[in-house]
């Protein structure tokens, strides 16, 4: 009987036979016969070789030395005994003089552990490795950190600069695998459904309808230069205009923007494109993708379809365009006290909040205020402790002290605020965020969205709000602006909402020539509780209309516009309705394994500020190197 020694999930008896048996024979050839995570009770009094790194030595007596054994598959305790090993006090000093995480080669005969010395069967704790010799294969010097000690873990920074060893770890072992096997998945599933896997180039041109890109220099003529990739999202469509119906590519792309915890400036994308389709007939397919990699991953069966919300409803309910429906907290349109009909007047209610933050709890909200009124997600955001009175803080400036002021109403003005409270449910005790928003939603987020945000972490820290970590709300949000004004005002420039391809509605197409910030796009992201996994679109196929948003509507200068030349010829020599999606694989594998940060799920990422602290990159070219591009460092401004 052969065990696997690798995580595989294969549905062929006879392939997973014939796989063991390979691996059987290239251990028994090599340096070990087996790994520490496939010995087991069927083992004992079988002699076996074994290869890893050590990690922790007790040496009990002059007579008797204990060893944990380490490898990539799981871990082994050797035992040393004085009457049962040639050669016993060469070794045991051999032994005592090695690091933690020195590698270590030996040789013994599988035993069982007496019977009082079995804590947890479970973790093939009823066996051990009674050792007849120990080869050192590389004596490790002192390292900087132990990565096995999760207690004593140094900051982020020491271990990027380490990552080999940070690597050891095994959260980060398994988060490395789950990404393998998630991939392995996907490459299944898009195979078995007839799309065809293709690459892209990674030398591709600058182009203005992302964020900024990297520039490649090139010898080929002074100046000139490419760019990587922010996605393969021309080239597929091209693809589409070739004829292959169904691609795919599980693609490098890359974004020289600010970082954060969800996001590197290279990143990988599941990306998928597909010819003669509505947006439900991808839909379908991510859906059922997602289907196939939840139930090889963890084991677990996601319901489909996903259920949709529109763009207007998940910022008018959320305050987000990726909203977390794991929990309540819903915001609360009043349109009664909005002052114009340009202005949106919304309330979120946060139950027995005034109870559960203190003034001093209270301040990163205060914060979250600032910063968003600063970045134009809204006009003007007050918070309120509601008391049997009414409530506390209405200033002159906010917006409910400025309502009752114009009320034209002949009740008390006490009796009128009680009404309003009312009417969102508000009741002693509460916090209420009131906030005054244009009705054009420029960020993704609105203020009281990121509040809800920052609220629900608070309240599940403090245990008064549960947020299920196993339970995984998908939904497709859909019927999006197709353009968005820069700026809040009825009278700003229009951009894309996402990027210059998508179509508008059918239905929406007429208004498209007068009346275009009305139109909706046949956009559809995919959104995971409170992330978005990714986003897609059914693509404009038509040149006439390709070259009117380009022209009319997105006023693109001539210059930007002759870079997309290519693209409109295209379209134009017969390329049928298309439609993609990309959904960030990063992402995926992080919520798959928990994980915190893009970072846990990535083997060599790059720091907070965008550097490779081991390899030490970027570094500074030579004048040499630069020459030979034609390039001149300048001095740059502070």
């Amino acid at each position: 009987m052969f065990v696997s020694i690798f995580p595989l999930r294969i549905e062929d008896t006879h392939a997973l036979q014939v796989l063991n048996a390979v691996l059987y024979f290239a251990l028994t050839t090599s340096m070990r016969t087996h790994t520490c995570g496939s010995l087991n009770a069927e083992n004992v009094d079988q002699h076996v070789k074994l290869c890893g790194w050590v990690q922790n030595i007790r040496v009990l007596s002059d007579t008797l030395v204990f060893v944990q054994l380490r490898d990539s598959y799981g871990s082994m305790q050797l035992l040393a005994e004085q009457t049962k090993m040639p050669r016993f006090s060469e070794q045991k000093e051999l032994l005592e003089q090695l690091n933690t995480d020195s590698l270590i080669e030996v040789a013994g005969t599988v035993v069982r552990r007496p019977e009082e010395m079995i804590k947890d069967r479970a973790q093939a704790g009823e066996i051990e490795l009674l050792v007849d010799e120990v080869k050192v294969l590389n004596h490790a010097e002192l390292l900087p950190f132990n990565p096995h000690i999760k207690s004593k873990l140094p900051g982020e920074e020491t271990r990027l600069a380490h990552r080999y060893l940070d690597l050891r770890r095994p959260e980060l072992q398994n988060n490395i695998r789950v990404r393998s096997r998630t991939s392995m998945a996907i490459r299944q599933f898009m195979d078995d459904n007839g799309f065809v896997d293709i690459e892209t180039p990674m030398l591709f041109k600058s182009t203005p309808e992302g964020a900024r890109e990297f520039l490649v220099p090139t010898r080929v003529g002074a100046g000139h230069c490419y760019a990587l990739p922010q996605s393969p999202q021309q080239f597929k469509q091209m693809l589409m205009a070739a004829g292959f119906d169904r691609y795919y590519q599980i693609a490098r792309c890359f974004r020289d923007e600010d970082l954060r915890a969800d996001r590197q400036p290279e990143f990988t994308q599941v990306d998928v494109e597909m010819s003669f389709i509505k947006k439900e007939d991808i839909q379908g397919v991510m859906e059922r993708m997602i289907q196939h990699v939840w139930k090889r991953i963890k084991n677990m069966e996601i319901p489909v379809p996903f259920p949709r919300m529109s763009f207007a409803e998940a910022t008018s309910r959320y305050g987000s365009d990726k909203p977390d429906t794991r929990f309540g907290l819903e915001i609360v349109q009043v349109p009664e006290i909005a002052l114009d009909q340009h202005t949106v007047a919304e309330v979120l209610v946060i139950p027995n909040g005034a109870n559960v933050f203190s003034t001093k709890e209270m301040v990163p909200f205060v914060d979250l205020i600032r910063s968003s009124q600063s970045n134009n997600e809204s006009r003007l955001t007050t918070v309120h402790k509601v008391n049997d009175n009414g409530a506390s803080g209405i200033g002159k400036a906010s917006l409910l002290s400025r309502y009752l002021a114009h009320s034209q109403d002949t009740q008390p003005k006490q009796s009128h605020l009680k009404k309003i409270l009312n009417s969102v449910s508000a009741n002693s005790g509460d916090l209420v965020f009131v906030s005054e928003r244009s009705v054009y939603v420029t960020p993704a987020n609105t203020t009281l969205g990121r509040i809800r945000t920052l609220a629900a972490k608070l309240l599940h820290e403090r245990g008064q709000l549960d947020i299920p970590k196993d339970k995984y709300c998908f939904m497709w949000i859909e019927d999006f602006p197709l353009f968005t004004r820069e700026v809040d005002d009825a009278n700003g420039r229009l951009s894309a909402t996402h990027h210059p391809f998508t179509a508008p509605v059918e239905k929406d197409l007429p208004l498209l020539y007068n009346s275009p910030e009305k139109v909706h796009g046949q956009h559809y992201d995919l959104v995971l509780n409170g992330v978005e996994l990714g986003g897609g679109s059914i693509r404009v196929h038509d040149p006439a209309v390709q070259t009117y948003i380009f022209e009319n509507i997105l006023k693109l200068t001539p210059e930007i516009k002759a870079s997309f030349d290519h693209l409109v010829t295209a379209l134009g020599h017969g390329c049928p309705p298309h439609g993609g999606i990309a959904l960030g694989l990063d992402r995926l594998v992080a919520i798959l394994t928990d994980s915190p940060s893009l970072r846990d799920v990535i083997a060599f990422p790059k720091s907070a500020n965008g550097r490779d602290l081991f390899m030490h990159s970027p570094s500074v070219a030579t004048a040499a190197q630069l020459s030979e591009y034609g390039l001149k460092v300048l001095e740059t401004s502070k």
